[in-house]
């Protein structure tokens, strides 16, 4: 008898309860585990400039470097982008790439080769202008994934995912208003930054949302922090309420 694509729906409420992005992808990948023998998962947010990042976890590790370079470098030659862009707005794809699809090299060697993966089985959502990506990767040894589950699992995905983006926009959109009227001489990468810190995010996760690497978000922060002749991360919102 088939499950129809239905899981757990006390796991569902759960990952639907997850009150930040880190936590909504650990529990997205133990679902997607559990039921689909899924090892890593990776979701994103792409109109027409890099890819941000909203999720991604992995049993294997390094996952933070395979979805940053995958923002940075390889989005565009990614096969996912094709379907996206011959999908109307208000509709959705679903499409499996094997590992032997990719034809860029060094795409195939960081995000498949070396954590054999064989393939990524992708779901989407396309808007106006933009679209919500859910990938999940298999690796060579894994059983055959039921796609109706996946199905319904990535579109609970791009649901939670949605709520989690629009819960901070607005404090996070009013700090960068105040950090541009109050320090023009701050750049608009180092206002986004600044921003992410007063609402309590780290390097890392400041990263994964940017598509950068935390030494990079280190660096904007600390000319940030030379500007605004401050030298630590507390004095940040008593720099914008003066």
């Amino acid at each position: 008898m088939q499950n129809c694509g239905l899981f757990d729906p006390d796991a569902a409420a759960d990952l639907l309860g997850a009150r930040d992005n880190q936590l909504f992808a650990t529990r997205l990948l133990e679902i997607a585990n559990s039921t689909a023998g899924i090892e890593e998962l990776f979701a994103y947010r792409v109109g027409d400039d890099v890819p941000r990042i909203l999720a991604s976890a992995s049993r294997l590790g390094d996952v933070a470097e395979r979805a940053r370079a995958y923002a940075r470098r390889f989005h565009h030659s990614d096969p996912v982008a094709q379907a996206r862009r011959a999908t109307r707005p208000g509709n959705g794809f679903a499409c499996r790439i094997p590992a032997q699809a990719i034809s860029l090299g060094a795409y195939r060697s960081l995000c498949f080769d070396r954590p054999r993966f064989a393939e990524k089985i992708c779901f989407g959502w396309c808007r106006a202008d933009h679209a919500l990506v859910v990938t999940f990767y298999q690796r060579r040894d894994a059983a055959e994934p039921d796609m109706a589950q996946l199905g319904a699992l990535a579109q609970l995905a791009m649901t939670g995912l949605t709520r989690l983006a629009q819960s901070p926009a607005p404090l996070l959109a009013e700090v960068q208003d105040r950090l541009a009227q109050a320090y023009p001489v701050l750049t608009a990468r180092e206002r986004e930054i600044c921003a992410r810190t007063i609402a309590g995010q780290t390097a890392r996760a400041i990263g994964e949302e940017l598509a950068l690497g935390v030494s990079t978000v280190l660096t904007y922060r600390q000319r940030a922090y030379q500007k605004l002749g401050i030298s630590k991360s507390n004095d940040l919102l008593a720099a914008i309420m003066h």
